[in-house]
Formats: structure tokens, C-alpha cells, sequence
């Protein structure tokens, strides 16, 4: 989508977008940081509170499910979002690489937090894989905009599927 149409649909001149954020990659950065972010604030997930409050939590099945709970919202915002990420554009694809990296980096801190309480069936490595693939908004966007599963549905089945590929019993 050209800035042209961005500003149209925002309802500003073109020349502001240019003037705030320079260039479509600037702008699509600032909107990926937003929709993780889910505010003004610099933390990144492994950093907010809810994050401490995961790692402090004795039960890896309840980490499990802290962390299923406190990212549906990210899904929700960065989900619609994806398909842009991926329009072929070479520097909007570098950029979604990175945040994809930092999205396995803050996963494999969480698998470790959830390795500590209790026993997983596979390696670290693996359960970093997994918890990547299916908790990714992706699949979020394939169940619940595309299949029209209600976010609730989606965060309880993710759950469980977690649970149930990472813990032993």
C-alpha cells in the first residue's frame, strides 16, 4: 500500500507521514511496535509485569497459561498486520525478520522460566520451536479471523495444546 493511500485512509496529508516517520518501513517499525507494545511504553513482553509474575508462578502448566493470556492481546493487534510484513518488499521483510528474532529470543527466555517448574517432554530447543510455531500470530490469524473462532476459544485451545506438547504429566 502506497504512502498515498496510507494518508488517505488516516486522513493527513501525505507530507505528514513523510515529516513523522520518513519512510513506509519507518511507519510500518512504529506500527509493529505499537500492536506488540500495545502502548507508549519501551518494555518489551519479557519485561512487563506480567512476565515477572509468569516467572514467579511455581506451576508450569499455570506459566503456560500466563503467557497464552498475556499475548492473545499482542495477537489481536499484530495479527491484521502480518500480511503487509509480507508484500514482497525486501526492507519490510528485513524489518519482520527481526521482530520475528526477537520474538524466539523472548520466547526461549519464557520456555526456560517454564523448564525450571516443571519437567518438558522435549529439549529447550525444541519446546522453543514449538512454543514459536503454535503460539504465533499467524495461527492466530488463521483461527480466529480466518476459521472465526472467538479469541477465548483460541486462547483455551492454545493452552491446552501447549500443555500438552511441552509437559510431561
Amino acid at each position: 500500500m502506497p504512502l498515498t493511500a496510507i494518508a488517505e485512509e488516516a486522513g493527513v496529508a501525505v507530507q505528514t507521514i513523510y515529516f513523522t516517520f520518513h519512510t513506509k518501513v519507518e511507519l510500518l517499525r512504529e506500527a509493529l511496535q505499537l500492536a506488540v507494545l500495545g502502548d507508549e511504553q519501551p518494555l518489551p513482553p519479557h519485561e512487563r509485569p506480567w512476565f515477572h509474575a509468569m516467572v514467579a508462578e511455581p506451576s508450569a502448566a499455570r506459566a503456560i497459561g500466563m503467557v497464552v493470556d498475556n499475548t492473545a492481546p499482542i495477537f489481536a493487534r499484530v495479527a491484521p498486520l502480518t500480511g503487509v510484513f509480507r508484500s514482497g518488499d525486501p526492507e519490510v521483510a528485513q524489518m519482520w525478520a527481526r521482530s520475528e528474532a526477537l520474538r524466539l529470543d523472548g520466547y526461549r527466555i519464557m520456555t526456560q522460566a517454564v523448564a525450571r517448574k516443571g519437567r518438558l517432554k522435549v529439549k529447550l530447543d525444541e519446546a522453543t520451536d514449538i512454543l514459536f510455531v503454535l503460539l504465533s500470530p499467524d495461527l492466530y490469524w488463521l483461527i480466529v479471523m480466518n476459521r472465526g473462532w472467538t479469541p477465548d476459544r483460541w486462547r483455551k485451545w492454545i493452552a491446552a495444546t501447549l500443555r500438552g506438547a511441552l509437559l510431561q504429566n
